[in-house]
């Protein structure tokens, strides 16, 4: 059976380059796979592998080397197995900055002078970016390592489809983790989650903080 070869790179908050990351895994023929953030996760990775029962590897993609990527991948993966009930054979790789010759081609840069900086600074000023958008309420969606794994993208999705009036912001980990997917309104200041499970949880919290 021909071993899978996917890329896992951690997305700041803000998002990631998405096409730069697409680019990257068609040039080499693999897949890829975000931690957290955007998609497509980890999960999804692993469940394209097991219908066809491919053993895979995962590549964290980070330089330096990020071992809060390795961590959550390894984590990742556990919950996967967990909750898929599989066995299929899934490893990690160090990271690319170890790679023989890495520190080679960094240096390989350090022979070039490059490319002068001429951006304006008037996006620092555009009134674009001062003006407030309109809308009717605030959500707040956490799009953390659990969170994602607990189905905060498809949580995501939902809340722009059912609230246009919206403006709705993907953040990182709100704690509390274990109680996702979770997602915050203003201006009431409202915890809310979106499994069953979560929500008995939540309410708990609540109770012992009034206590």
């Amino acid at each position: 059976m021909t071993r899978r070869y996917v890329l896992v790179a951690r997305p700041t908050p803000s998002g990631v380059d998405l096409r730069a990351v697409e680019a990257l895994a068609e040039s080499c023929g693999v897949g890829y796979a975000l931690l957290d953030q955007e998609e497509p996760t980890i999960h999804t990775a692993l469940d394209t592998a097991a219908r066809d029962g491919s053993p895979v590897t995962l590549i964290p993609l980070a330089v330096p080397r990020d071992r809060y990527l390795e961590t959550w991948i390894a984590r990742a993966v556990a919950n996967w197995r967990e909750t898929r009930g599989s066995e299929l054979d899934v490893r990690i790789t160090d990271g690319i900055d170890t790679a023989a010759g890495f520190a080679d081609v960094v240096r390989s840069r350090m022979s070039e002078d490059g490319a002068p900086v001429t951006s304006s600074p008037r996006a620092f000023r555009s009134p674009a970016w001062s003006e407030i958008p309109d809308h009717t309420s605030h959500i707040l969606v956490c799009r953390g390592p659990r969170c994602t794994v607990y189905g905060a993208g498809e949580l995501h999705r939902t809340l722009r489809r059912d609230h246009p009036d919206a403006l709705i912001t993907p953040t990182g980990c709100l704690n509390p983790c274990n109680l996702g997917p979770l997602y915050i309104t203003y201006p009431d200041g409202e915890w809310h989650t979106d499994g069953l499970r979560g929500r008995d949880c939540l309410g708990a919290a609540r109770d012992s903080l009034t206590e």
